[in-house]
Formats: C-alpha cells, sequence, structure tokens
C-alpha cells in the first residue's frame, strides 16, 4: 500500500517569523510601586493618624473627626495609586488601554481600569495576595475586602466601640470616588456589607 502524502509536509519547510516581545511581559505589581505605597498607607500608619486625630476629642466628636480624616486619605491613597500605576504600568493595565486605543472607545476601560485600580490600592496595603472580585460585567463592578488589616489596626490602637463605628468606610469609598472622577464615568458607589455587622466590607461601582 503507498505512502500517503504529508499534506503538510511543504508547509513545515516554509520558515515563520516568531514574535518577539520588545521586553518581557508581567501581569504582577512593580514592587517599587507597591512599597511606595505602602511604606504611606499601610494599616499601622493609617490607623496611627487616627489615634492622632482623636486624642483628647469628646466620643460625641470621634465620628465626625475620623470621618473627615478617612476622607482626606482615602482621596491621597487612590491619587497615589493611580500615578503610580501611570508610572509603573504592568501588563494588565497595558492591555486594557491598547484595546481602548485599538478601538477608539474610552468606555471599553470600564470596569477593568477601576478594578486594577484597586486591586493595586488593596494588594499594596492588605495582607491577601487577591482581591475577592464578586462581580464585574458592564452594569457593575463588585468586591469585598476579608479581614480588613485596617479595621483590624484601628481596633488594636483606638479600641472596640472606635473600629466598629465602621468611620473608615469613608477612607474606601473616598478612594472609589477618586477613581470614578478619574476615569470620568457615571456610577453609583455602595457600601452593603461591612466588616463591623457581616465579618467582611463589601463595596460596588454601579453604572447609572
Amino acid at each position: 500500500m503507498a505512502k500517503t502524502k504529508d499534506p503538510f509536509e511543504e508547509l513545515k519547510k516554509t520558515p515563520y517569523e516568531v514574535f518577539v516581545a520588545p521586553r518581557p511581559y508581567s501581569f504582577d505589581l512593580n514592587e517599587d510601586m507597591v512599597n511606595m505605597i505602602r511604606a504611606e498607607f499601610n494599616a499601622d500608619a493609617v490607623s496611627s493618624r487616627l489615634a492622632d486625630a482623636i486624642k483628647g476629642k469628646k466620643k460625641a466628636d470621634i465620628a465626625d473627626v475620623a470621618g473627615a480624616l478617612f476622607k482626606e486619605l482615602g482621596e491621597a491613597w487612590m491619587q497615589k495609586t493611580i500615578q503610580l500605576s501611570e508610572e509603573y504600568s504592568d501588563r494588565t493595565v497595558e492591555v486594557v488601554l491598547e484595546s481602548v486605543d485599538r478601538q477608539g472607545n474610552q468606555f471599553l476601560s470600564w470596569p477593568h481600569m477601576p478594578q486594577r485600580f484597586v486591586e493595586i490600592a488593596y494588594l499594596s496595603t492588605q495582607a491577601f495576595l487577591k482581591v475577592p472580585i464578586t462581580l464585574n460585567n458592564s452594569e457593575e463592578f463588585e468586591y469585598r475586602i476579608p479581614q480588613c488589616a485596617l479595621f483590624g489596626a484601628i481596633k488594636e490602637k483606638c479600641g472596640d466601640d472606635v473600629a466598629n463605628l465602621m468611620t473608615c468606610k469613608d477612607y474606601c469609598l473616598t478612594a472609589l470616588e477618586t477613581v470614578r472622577r478619574n476615569q470620568d464615568i457615571e456610577v453609583i458607589t455602595d457600601m452593603p456589607k461591612t466588616t463591623a455587622a457581616d465579618g467582611y466590607c463589601e463595596f460596588s461601582m454601579r453604572k447609572l
């Protein structure tokens, strides 16, 4: 029986170019970026700022003082994150931006860019290695923060009563508002779950 000719024989002999990346691709976060964010906004540093701010304050005034501080710090935290994520860009961000450039549609960055900013901010300041993303679609972006290091540090430095006021919610919600302004998107930010009541915090950004 005659041997069947391999139809791909000639094709296999044909040389082809292999794509070589101009630099190694990495989806990991830049360590220098992480260290800079962590140095300024780690749980110990932020909770110490709170302890100093409420020291000697009347119980009735603590919530207002803490809330104002966390709004200020939350904006600074996310602004620093966004700034450094642009200076130390990773492949995840680059893929999103390349898609936006190719399609000419800035709306393609939702919800991927907000998610990446959130991931960078929390992974740089929390003890866990992955942010639990519970929802990511064209209408809503939602995530959880389990075993929050900041909540624990506040309990340690300021006591259970202060921690359970959950004034730290203004830290995270203001950070999300900063993302919203940066991305110029129309969304409603919400916090349906809190560590004090539910054992974890849950946040969402929902398109209008």
